[in-house]
C-alpha cells in the first residue's frame, strides 16, 4: 500500500522542532504537531487528475506503465497536480506527458477515494487528437473498444472503477 509522503515527517517546516502527536483543541484526530510553534502538520490526500482519452471511432487509450507502482499494468494516463494548475490543466498535461497526446473537451466521469493511501482521483473522459505514443513513464499505449478493457491487467482500483463508469455511461441511450 503506497503511504503519504508527509506521513513520517518528524520536524515541524515552520521552526524545525519535534513533531509530537496530539488532538488539537477543537478537533478529534490526533495529528502531528509543534509544541513550540503550535502549527498542525496535517496529512491531506494528493489530487490526482486523469483523462480517458477517447478517439471518434469510441476507442480509449490505456497505456502500460513503465514504473511503480504496478508497473507493466494497465492504466488510462494521470498523476499529481502541480501547484498553480486546474485539475483540467494537469490532467491534460499528464496526457501528454505519459501519452504524448493532446486532448480537447474535458468532461468530468468522476471522483475516486478510498481509505488508505491519501489520493484523490479525478478522472475526465477527453476528445483525443492525436495518435498517441509512450512516454517516459509508459511502455506502450493501446486504443481499445471497450469490450477490449484488460480488466485483470488493470494498475488500480480506481483505473477499474472509472473505466466501469465510463463503459455504463456509453452504454446509456
Amino acid at each position: 500500500m503506497t503511504t503519504h509522503p508527509h506521513a513520517a515527517s518528524r520536524f515541524c517546516m515552520h521552526c524545525g522542532e519535534r513533531l509530537s502527536t496530539a488532538t488539537p483543541e477543537g478537533d478529534s484526530r490526533r495529528r502531528l504537531v509543534c509544541l513550540r510553534c503550535g502549527f498542525i502538520h496535517y496529512i491531506n490526500p494528493r489530487p490526482v487528475a486523469a483523462t480517458i482519452p477517447v478517439r471518434g471511432d469510441g476507442r480509449l487509450l490505456l497505456l502500460r506503465r513503465a514504473i511503480e507502482p504496478r508497473a507493466g499494468k494497465w492504466v488510462f494516463p494521470g498523476g499529481y497536480m502541480d501547484v498553480g494548475e486546474t485539475a483540467e490543466e494537469a490532467a491534460a498535461r499528464e496526457t501528454r506527458e505519459e501519452a504524448l497526446l493532446e486532448v480537447v473537451n474535458l468532461s468530468l466521469l468522476g471522483v475516486y477515494t478510498r481509505p488508505g493511501p491519501g489520493v484523490v482521483v479525478i478522472v475526465y473522459e477527453a476528445e483525443a487528437r492525436g495518435a498517441g505514443g509512450a512516454g517516459d513513464e509508459t511502455t506502450a499505449v493501446a486504443w481499445l473498444h471497450a469490450h477490449e478493457i484488460p480488466w485483470d491487467e488493470l494498475a488500480f482500483d480506481s483505473t477499474e472503477a472509472a473505466l466501469r463508469d465510463w463503459v455504463r455511461r456509453r452504454s446509456r441511450p
